[in-house]
C-alpha cells in the first residue's frame, strides 16, 4: 500500500525497467527508514526482521536477499545513536546483551598473575633496588653466596663443628671486597670492550683469567688471613701457597662460565650470575683458605 507504483512489477519484460523499479523501491525504503525516529530506527528484532525479510521474498522473489542484506544494514546502523551497555549499540549484541566494551582484559589478569607470583615480586624488587643501588646490592649479593658456599662446605663437605668466625671471614669478604671490586671491575671491562661477538668474549675471558684471576686470588688470601691475626709472615706465606692452587682451580671453571656470562648476561647482573656459580667455587675456596 506505501508504493502503489510496484502493482504489475511482474508483468513488466523489460530487464532495464526492473533494475529502474527496484533502484526505486530501494531509494523509497531507504528514504522512510532515515526519516523515521530514531526509537523506531533502533527498533531492530528477530520478529520485524523477518517481517521485513517476507516482505522483501515476495515483492523481489528470489532477487530479494542481496536487498535484504542492504535494508537490514541500513536499519541496524542507526543503533549506534542508542545508549551504551544496551546490547543494541557496537560491542554489543543478542549473545552478550551487555554491550559493553570491545576491549579485553585478559592482560590485565595476566599482570596481576604475576604480581602475585612472590618469585615474579622478589626479582622486579631486585632488579628495582640493583638499578637504584648498583654497588650496595652486587655488595649484599656477593656476602650471600659466600655465606652460602662457607655453610655447605663446613656441613655437607667437611662436616666438623661450625666455625662460625669463618663464616664471618668468608661472608665479610663477599660483602666488603668481592661485590665491591667485581662491580667496578666488570663495569670498566664492558666499558672498554662492548659488544658480544666471539673475538670479544675471548678477549674478555683471558682479560678475567690471566689477569683479574690471580689479582682476586691475592685479595682473598691476604683478607682471610689478616682477619685471622697470625701476623703479616703468616699472610704472605699463605697468599704464596694457595695462590697457584686458586688460579689453576679456577681455570677448571670459569672460562666456561664467563664465555656464558660476557655472551648473554647483562652487564648490571654479572655479580648475581658469577655468585651463583661462585656458591660451589666457594665451597673449594673456603677449603682451601681453612686447611
Amino acid at each position: 500500500q506505501a508504493f502503489p507504483w510496484t502493482k504489475g512489477f511482474y508483468s513488466i519484460a523489460s530487464p532495464k525497467m526492473v533494475c529502474l523499479r527496484m533502484l526505486m523501491l530501494a531509494s523509497s525504503v531507504a528514504s522512510l527508514l532515515i526519516a523515521a525516529p530514531p526509537s523506531l530506527r533502533g527498533a531492530y528484532s528477530p520478529i520485524a526482521s523477518s517481517c521485513s525479510t517476507a516482505r522483501t521474498t515476495m515483492v523481489l522473489g528470489g532477487a530479494g536477499k542481496p536487498f535484504r542484506g542492504l535494508v537490514q544494514r541500513i536499519r541496524v546502523g542507526p543503533a549506534k545513536l542508542g545508549p551504551p551497555g544496551d546490547g543494541s549499540g557496537v560491542g554489543g549484541g543478542s549473545d552478550s546483551g551487555d554491550g559493553g566494551d570491545a576491549t579485553g582484559s585478559t592482560p590485565d589478569s595476566e599482570d596481576s598473575g604475576d604480581d602475585s607470583n612472590p618469585l615474579v615480586q622478589a626479582w622486579k624488587t631486585y632488579e628495582q633496588l640493583l638499578d637504584e643501588k648498583p654497588l650496595l646490592m652486587k655488595a649484599l649479593t656477593s656476602l650471600t653466596g659466600f655465606a652460602i658456599g662457607d655453610i655447605l662446605a663446613q656441613i655437607f663437605i667437611q662436616k666438623q663443628k661450625f666455625d662460625w668466625f669463618r663464616l664471618l671471614r668468608l661472608s665479610s669478604f663477599g660483602f666488603l671486597v668481592h661485590g665491591t671490586t667485581s662491580h667496578w671491575f666488570y663495569g670498566k671491562l664492558d666499558a672498554a670492550i662492548p659488544g658480544t661477538t666471539g673475538k670479544v668474549v675471548a678477549t674478555k675471558v683471558f682479560i678475567d683469567q690471566v689477569l683479574w684471576n690471580p689479582i682476586f686470588g691475592i685479595m682473598f688470601f691476604g683478607y682471610v688471613a689478616c682477619l685471622e691475626a697470625k701476623g703479616i709472615g703468616y699472610v704472605v706465606d699463605k697468599t704464596k701457597n694457595e695462590l697457584f692452587t686458586q688460579v689453576t682451580g679456577s681455570w677448571k671453571v670459569w672460562p666456561a662460565a664467563h664465555t656464558i656470562n660476557f655472551k648473554y648476561i647483562p652487564s648490571s647482573q654479572r655479580v648475581l650470575y658469577i655468585n651463583t656459580i661462585q656458591i660451589f667455587y666457594n665451597c673449594f675456596l673456603s677449603l682451601i683458605s681453612n686447611r
